[in-house]
């Protein structure tokens, strides 16, 4: 597993509190990665919405306007390369079933292939906006964890 410098500060914090190494990995697998995964669909989600400048209602509706397709489409697409989700995961959290996540995703996939509807760059300037939440929310942790070490020292 690959830890960010967030992580490590965190890690050191712990041992800090008194934490022994299996307590620090053991938390690790526990809650990190799922919970980052989840931070992850979010900031996906508010990425494509402030892309096609849609709100999350629309996005979650049954119409079948070309645009909400594509927005969803591409959320499908990018949850599925981004984060270690399952489909299922994925759907649930649309009000989709897996089946439609998939489809979806294919019909992303296909699009990129041929290169319609400008669905490339959609992806990369969405999946740029989606970085630049990453760093934000980076920045604010190690922040916050050089607060809290401060406060200890």
């Amino acid at each position: 597993m690959i830890y960010s410098e967030n992580d490590l500060y965190k890690a050191f914090a712990l041992f800090e509190q008194g934490f022994d190494f299996y307590e620090v990995t053991n938390y690790f697998k526990k809650n990190n990665a799922s919970i980052f995964d989840k931070q992850k669909i979010e900031l996906i989600i508010d990425a494509v919405l402030m892309y096609y400048e849609i709100t999350e209602k629309e996005f979650m509706s049954r119409s079948r306007l070309r645009y909400l397709v594509n927005a969803r489409g591409i959320f499908y697409y990018l949850s599925r390369n981004l984060t270690k989700n399952s489909t299922i995961f994925i759907g649930k959290r649309v009000n989709r079933d897996h089946a439609t996540v998939l489809n979806g995703y294919r019909v992303i996939k296909d699009l990129l292939q041929l290169n319609l509807d400008n669905v490339k760059e959609d992806i990369e300037r969405i999946t740029d906006i989606f970085n630049e939440y990453i760093e934000a929310k980076n920045e604010k942790k190690n922040q916050l964890i050089k607060d809290v070490c401060k406060v200890k020292s």
